[in-house]
């Protein structure tokens, strides 16, 4: 037979149903801030994730920035030697090719008449299809010597042999007749003939834009 004797009074006995909650508010506040943790660590990770992506991203858009001026240059750069390639084109458009000239005038120029110079000059005018647009005109003097009788008729025959000639452009006008000093038996006469003003055809598109 044993004997059990109990020390403990009514009000000094523990509710089990009070531990239990308490347990449980311990283990519920303990998944909370086991929650808190996760969530903070994970907001951070996110975070650090996101400012090196913002980073990246802005490296890349200044390598892009520098790129597209580098481009913008090159493309500078290609316009100015396209207009400057332009431009070569265009003067060498508005020079004139002597050959079917020289040809031309060695046709017109009887065997009696002796051509001792030809000079070729030129200078930048207003004119060609529009009178705003700079144009090249050519103008050219023909020195030539013969006999003192019939020359001014041989000097209009010979003007009008070269307005006839296929090859020589231009207008041709007499240039004057004066005594050879060396021999006063001949004259030296003069033939002057202009061609038409050739335009700048690469400034003229270039100024209407």
């Amino acid at each position: 037979m044993s004997l059990h004797i109990d020390l403990f009074t009514d009000d000094e006995r523990a509710n089990p149903s009070d531990r239990i909650v308490l347990t449980m508010m311990m283990g519920g506040a303990a998944i909370v801030i086991l929650g808190l943790i996760l969530y903070v660590s994970q907001a951070f990770f996110m975070l650090q994730a996101s400012q090196s992506a913002l980073a990246s991203a802005r490296r890349r858009n200044d390598n892009m920035k520098q790129n597209h001026k580098v481009a913008l240059a090159l493309i500078e750069d290609i316009a100015a030697g396209r207009a400057c390639l332009e431009e070569m084109k265009a003067f060498s458009n508005v020079q004139i090719h002597v050959s079917a000239q020289l040809y031309a005038i060695s046709v017109a120029i009887p065997p009696d008449i002796q051509l001792t110079k030809l000079s070729i000059d030129n200078a930048l005018v207003a004119g060609g299809e529009k009178n705003d647009l700079p144009a090249r005109q050519y103008i050219a003097t023909i020195t030539g010597r013969t006999d003192a009788e019939g020359v001014n008729e041989r000097v209009s025959e010979v003007i009008a042999e070269m307005n006839a000639a296929d090859g020589l452009l231009g207008v041709v006008t007499p240039g004057g007749v004066s005594v050879d000093p060396a021999k006063s038996s001949d004259r030296i006469f003069e033939i002057n003939f202009s061609f038409e003003p050739r335009v700048y055809r690469f400034a003229a598109e270039r100024k209407s834009k």
